[in-house]
């Protein structure tokens, strides 16, 4: 996942569902990958990478500091995991 566009970010904040769509396409690719190599299960791994998407969608609003949220969804994908372990 690259540099996130802050604007993007605060976008999606606001309930942009296209500006959210655009932040989940930029980091679903790489979610997947932490996720796969960690959990060594695809099937698992990808019902992590969704769980932790819905939960930033859910919870975005809630994000203090834009500039963080590459961090943030690697949290919320961490704490996703142990679900599907």
């Amino acid at each position: 996942m690259g540099t996130v566009d802050r604007e993007v970010v605060e976008a999606a904040r606001h309930g942009s569902k296209d500006a959210f769509g655009v932040l989940a396409a930029a980091s679903v690719e790489r979610l997947f990958a932490i996720a796969a190599r960690m959990m060594r299960d695809h099937d698992r791994a990808a019902d992590a990478v969704q769980q932790a998407l819905v939960t930033a969608w859910r919870e975005l609003p809630r994000l203090r500091d834009p500039d963080r949220f590459e961090g943030w969804l690697y949290k919320l994908l961490v704490h996703a995991m142990p679900s599907f372990v």
